[in-house]
């Protein structure tokens, strides 16, 4: 009996100590995605209206800097441009053109987000439709080596988003410092992390009838944006204005489209239209990551790929792991 009373005193010294030392430890929210991965996602709005026409599926794209916890992209937040507007004396009106520094040099630029940030707050990335972009199984274990140097160049660099980027992609520096009329876009800063850690992928070219269909899409798309964005009584101004003259809606989609062709962000003419029909662009966007013979959700094989150019021959569904609690000792 004694035997037995000492036995039941242990058990409860040891539970009780288990309790007592024993720490709950988060496990934060994931993805399917190893480090060097690129990560897809598709989001409504004029950049997937202008990639639609060369028959992308994804608009965004950015890369694993670690095992599925987060990704690092490249981004520009064209809600937080300043607006130099137009006034009547001392009272302000209607927009007159976006800041062309700005423009032409977006930030936040290259930044870091872990997954519930990305997929819930900014909204960077969107889960409905995304991929993981990764080698083959077949390639997994030889390929790796070098993905993971490719998400080490991208933890390092540091650059504007640039819009222009996605008629001329090269044109980013291997620096961890902001260059005023340097960066890229997202898929061109994820063929810079492959491409500064030893492996150049293809690029796209794009001819002049197709630049041509997007800039004009990007114009609409535009145009209608900022008419939405000034309400009722902002459009009623922007039509007088047309009247004698250009609208700021007009102004501010040429702005745009100027800067897309030819880097000219202080421009609100029309100077686009007289010589984008000239333009070849050569460029990536997130569907030209993949290999030539992949069909995308939207029917198209638009990737530009070989297994020669790229690491990447498999495109996974994404799968998003919620944050949970473990117990450890």
């Amino acid at each position: 009996m004694k035997f037995l009373t000492k036995v039941c005193f242990i058990v409860v010294v040891l539970f009780a100590s288990t309790t007592v030392f024993a720490a709950w430890v988060y496990v934060p929210m994931s993805i399917n995605a190893q480090k060097g991965d690129i990560v897809l996602s598709t989001s409504p709005g004029f950049i997937m209206d202008l990639l639609a026409i060369l028959g992308c599926y994804w608009s965004h794209s950015g890369m694993a800097v670690d095992n599925g916890y987060n990704i690092r992209h490249n981004t520009m937040y064209v809600s937080q441009i300043p607006i130099e507007y137009n006034y009547i004396w001392f009272i302000k009106t209607t927009p007159k053109r976006l800041d062309p520094t700005r423009l032409s040099n977006g930030l936040p630029g290259i930044l870091t987000e872990d997954i519930d940030t990305a997929y819930n707050t900014t909204l960077n990335f969107h889960a409905a439709g995304g991929a993981i972009l990764k080698p083959t199984a077949a390639n997994e274990a030889l390929y790796r080596q070098y993905l993971i140097s490719a998400a080490d160049v991208f933890n390092y660099l540091k650059a504007y988003y640039r819009v222009n980027a996605y008629v001329n992609m090269y044109q980013l520096d291997y620096a961890n410092y902001y260059i005023t009329g340097r960066g890229n876009h997202c898929s061109g800063t994820c063929w810079y992390a492959n491409y500064f850690a030893g492996k150049t992928m293809a690029v796209a070219t794009i001819p002049p009838a197709l630049v041509t269909q997007c800039a004009n899409s990007l114009y609409t798309s535009v145009k209608n944006m900022v008419r939405d964005e000034a309400g009722g009584f902002g459009a009623f101004i922007i039509d007088i204005e047309g009247l004698f003259g250009t609208g700021a809606d007009e102004k501010i989609a040429n702005q745009i489209v100027n800067t897309f062709g030819f880097d000219r962000s202080a421009d609100t003419s029309s100077y686009w239209r007289n010589y984008i029909n000239q333009v070849t662009a050569t460029a990536n966007a997130p569907d030209h990551l993949l290999l030539s013979s992949y069909t995308n959700p939207s029917g198209y094989n638009a990737g530009v790929q070989t297994i020669s150019t790229s690491y990447y021959g498999q495109v996974e569904p994404l799968v998003i792991t919620d944050g949970y609690y473990i117990e450890v000792p």
